[in-house]
């Protein structure tokens, strides 16, 4: 098999990280949480003890040896020693940080911490996507025929961004998961041929919803592009393809600065790609000043009122 070139090289291409990812689906319930734990948290994992793992994916010492065994290892030292010799160039600041709030009593957090985990995921967000892989999630954005964006909970507001942006610049664009709900969803969803497009955003908590209309839009033929945390995540085993965006954060579920990122690169290479949509987007640009121009010196008794925001 090649070996990924250093800028294409991921955790997630990692012999290691590659195999939990491919058996995570077949596995029984305890080793499928540690295998889980381990896709979501490779950095943390791999510091961990067998029991501290154990605890931490809420099973037993038992389960994370036969883990390690159902991929080909000994047992828990060598899943330890790959997970180090993979990852023992990077560490996690949030991590850092998650244990520098403990020590804290009053257990504040600020700005300068927010900056920091934006950061950091963005860091690793980049690293984690090679970029052949964002080429293809961007051809087949422009190939489409129609786009269907979909995303419940905190992945609903991203999904109706991601739709409100590629509007203008393709053929056609539509967040499915608005006003209405699941059920309207549905309905939405049910005219995808294969010729188009699901976008489908999820992050944990990850909802069913978004994994059924996903497995639908599958079944129907048509491509299935996913935005999502890691290979643990249920929407990566149905995608055709999958941005990672890392979403680790020491207070909240989940960060979505690095899905915001994700979506602003699609909007941007989808524009600089489409010749046509660069002049569309020039002239909406014109089109927007002209209703909001003023004059530089209002006159008295006639001044201009601010604009609504």
């Amino acid at each position: 098999m090649l070996q990924p070139s250093a800028r294409n090289a991921t955790v997630y291409t990692a012999p290691i990280m590659r195999n939990l990812a491919e058996a995570a689906p077949d596995l029984q319930p305890s080793l499928r949480k540690v295998a889980d734990f381990v896709l979501r948290h490779p950095l943390k994992a791999a510091t961990l003890t067998i029991e501290e793992l154990a605890q931490e994916s809420l099973t037993s010492p038992a389960a994370v040896n036969r883990l390690a065994r159902a991929i080909g290892l000994k047992g828990y030292t060598q899943l330890k020693a790959e997970l180090v010799a993979t990852l023992q160039d990077m560490v996690s600041p949030v991590d850092k940080l998650r244990n520098e709030m403990a020590q804290r009593p009053s257990g504040e957090f600020g700005l300068t911490e927010q900056i920091q985990i934006a950061t950091s995921n963005l860091s690793r967000t980049d690293a984690n996507n090679p970029p052949a892989l964002f080429d293809a999630f961007v051809s087949a954005l422009i190939q489409a025929r129609k786009i269907y964006i979909l995303g419940f909970g905190n992945s609903a507001y991203m999904a109706g961004l991601a739709a409100s942006n590629l509007i203008p610049f393709i053929a056609d664009a539509q967040a499915i998961s608005m006003e209405g709900g699941n059920e309207n969803a549905a309905y939405r969803l049910a005219s995808i041929t294969p010729d188009d497009v699901l976008l489908a955003i999820s992050l944990p908590r990850y909802s069913q919803d978004t994994l059924q209309l996903a497995r639908f839009a599958k079944e129907r033929g048509a491509s299935v592009l996913a935005i999502t945390d890691s290979p643990a995540s249920p929407l990566a085993n149905i995608a055709h393809h999958t941005l990672f965006a890392e979403a680790n954060h020491p207070v909240l579920i989940s960060s979505n600065s690095a899905v915001l990122a994700l979506i602003e690169g699609l909007v941007a290479s989808v524009m600089t790609r489409n010749k046509e949509a660069v002049r569309l987007s020039a002239e909406l640009t014109e089109s927007v000043l002209s209703y909001l121009h003023v004059s530089a010196k209002p006159t008295l008794g006639n001044k201009r009122k601010p604009l609504a925001r």
